[in-house]
């Protein structure tokens, strides 16, 4: 079933640009995982919610998603209607001509053309001086922010907390479970980094066991009881 993400922003389809991020700020302070750590869905449905506001904050995907609705994003590939009119062909042959590889048509160009369509499938390619041929896509921004964060040997085996500093630099206090393993890693979601459509990345920390340097020799006694007894 396909989502409304107009529903999902809680807003109408008559709303105006300016009110969309306004929209989704409000309904990101009553849906962030943060505020609904019993519900096992609420990182779901927040995350509809950037996709949302994704869409419908940027003009002209929202004008198309208007037009074409769950399939906008493939009509926004193939750049509309590949054909330029309702009847398919606009009206004709698209290549010119009763014979559609007559009147001066090279057909060295099919494969440009079905380039063009469908993202390179059925035919050669020629690339233009520009490197990419008209089918250069800029890189996706990380949905993650990764980070590392030292606990010492005490606390990853009796467990305790531990302050993360978050990108924006803000502070947050983890509990740390006893017996923790080096490399565990957590989840926080919308405390990476900023992206350029209006919301945050999750920021993902790893933990990091560090060994004490030295042992005084109760230390050392304790640690051998500890092997000892399994």
């Amino acid at each position: 079933m396909a989502v409304d993400y107009y529903k999902v922003l809680g807003i109408d389809r008559n709303t105006p640009q300016k009110d969309i991020k306004s929209a989704y700020r409000k309904r990101s302070k009553q849906f962030h995982p943060d505020l609904h750590p019993d519900d096992p869905k609420a990182e779901a449905k927040f995350k509809k919610l950037q996709e949302a506001y994704n869409v419908l904050g940027d003009e002209n995907k929202r004008k198309l998603y208007d037009q074409y609705g769950e399939n906008w994003e493939n009509m926004s590939k193939m750049g509309g209607d590949p054909f330029g009119g309702a009847g398919g062909f606009g009206g004709g042959n698209p290549f010119g001509g009763g014979n559609p590889f007559g009147g001066g048509f090279n057909t060295s160009d099919l494969g440009d053309i079905f380039s063009q369509m469908f993202g390179g499938m059925g035919g050669s390619r020629r690339r233009s001086s520009g490197g990419c041929g008209g089918s250069c896509h800029s890189q996706p921004e990380p949905d993650e922010t990764q980070s590392t964060v030292n606990i010492d040997m005490y606390t990853a085996l009796l467990g305790g907390e531990v302050i993360v500093q978050t990108p924006s630099g803000s502070k947050i206090k983890l509990k740390v479970k006893p017996c923790t393993q080096n490399g565990t890693k957590v989840k926080l979601a919308g405390k990476g980094k900023p992206k350029s459509n209006g919301y945050y990345s999750d920021l993902i920390i790893t933990y990091n066991v560090t060994l004490p340097e030295s042992l005084s020799e109760k230390q050392k006694s304790l640690l051998e009881q500890m092997r000892n007894a399994g």
